[in-house]
């Protein structure tokens, strides 16, 4: 609703209830002409203001109008966030893990047929294979050298050529280690050969499959996504103007349009360290628990920063919308009584979009009118 139509809106219900609203001048007005300086103080039934959403609190204290408001989305938290994907071409040949599925770290979500694992494995083998060959070889050599039965030179040979061969069997498995594909469990054949396990690395629930049963895997492409929901980040995005008043650690309300009368509470877990060029804006990453799972990420979210204590002592700081213009000034409206409320001048040593830092013309802990300022403000100027 628009500040005229709200205006409108509180005269009509003040003439059908019969009630008065009313500005009275200060004993000290100024000339009749200044609106701000004769206009000092103005009163209203405090029923139809109820109704109008005019709400107080102190100046200068923390309260739920104290605060920073952003918007952003809800994300993963990527300190548990995890793509698989195969590290080879291959073949997905069996599916064992679906959308929604709660997976423990290291379990089975496919099985990829990849032809160049099945080549590796065949030469771990052959390797393992020459290797024994060499090493009986060199101990035969060994034997007829001490029965002076054969040369000095030819141990020496069969003593190198063992030892080249067990550093290939060390290349052959450091080869089938890095493809993340278990030794052989026997000498002479393999189990599966050539088949290679996608499997979970962290505990989590699977939020995406790209696999598909027969569907080919590229290296450069993720098969699944796995990630604990249990703990969600929201993604806000903070002013340039705003960022003295947003801190590591400061807590966060947050409310979601899809879950309405719902409130969830987190705190700021870092701000990026580099400021958006185009937007000039940071990113703030909130910690948001999700123990429930009720939160998705994607939604859309408002949220409420608190302010920082020690700015809070240090600084007289209001909501900017009980900073109103009114006549060439700026004024808040202090309450005196329920319904009755001071247009006091005020000056501004700071303005944000949320937040304004008063530099004198108001004392900490006096009450004003936090929202729905506007409307008192347009009261007066129709007065």
């Amino acid at each position: 609703m628009s500040a005229r139509a709200a205006l409108l809106l509180w005269c009509a219900a003040c003439a059908l209830a019969g009630m008065s609203c009313k500005a009275e001048a200060s004993a000290a007005s100024a000339s009749p002409g200044d609106a701000a300086s004769s206009l000092r103080v103005v009163a209203f039934d405090p029923t139809i203001l109820a109704r109008l959403g005019i709400r107080v609190e102190p100046a200068g204290l923390s309260g739920p109008a104290h605060t920073v408001r952003v918007s952003g989305t809800l994300d993963y938290d990527l300190d548990h966030y995890a793509e698989v994907g195969a590290l080879l071409e291959g073949r997905v040949s069996s599916i064992a893990a679906r959308v929604g599925d709660v997976v423990r770290k290291g379990q089975v979500l496919a099985t990829v047929v990849v032809p160049s694992i099945a080549e590796a494995q065949a030469g771990y083998l052959t390797a393992k294979a020459a290797s024994v060959a060499a090493r009986k070889n060199r101990d035969r050599e060994v034997g007829l050298l001490e029965s002076q039965l054969t040369t000095a030179r030819e141990a020496e040979v069969a003593s190198s050529e063992a030892a080249k061969a067990q550093a290939d069997v060390a290349a052959a498995e450091a080869k089938l280690r890095a493809l993340r594909v278990e030794l052989p469990d026997n000498d002479t054949s393999v189990t599966g050969a050539g088949t290679y396990k996608l499997t979970a690395p962290i505990d989590g629930t699977v939020v995406r499959r790209d696999a598909v049963l027969g569907g080919f895997l590229e290296p450069n492409k993720t098969a699944f996504v796995v990630s604990d929901l249990g703990e969600l980040r929201a993604s806000l995005e903070i002013f340039e103007a705003d960022l003295p008043y947003v801190r590591a650690g400061a807590p966060v309300r947050l409310t979601i349009d899809a879950m309405p009368g719902r409130y969830f509470d987190g705190r700021v877990a870092q701000l990026d360290p580099q400021m958006g060029n185009a937007t000039r804006m940071v990113r703030a990453r909130v910690a948001v628990p999700n123990p429930d799972g009720d939160l998705r990420p994607g939604l859309f979210v408002r949220a409420a920063i608190d302010l920082p204590a020690d700015l809070l002592a240090s600084q007289l700081l209001v909501p900017a919308g009980a900073v109103q213009p009114l006549g060439g000034e700026d004024v808040v409206f202090v309450e005196r009584t329920p319904g009755s409320y001071e247009v006091r001048p005020v000056d501004i040593a700071r303005r944000t979009t949320d937040i304004v830092a008063v530099a004198s013309g108001l004392a900490r802990g006096e009450n004003i009118v936090v929202e729905g300022a506007f409307l008192l403000r347009g009261e007066v100027t129709r007065q």
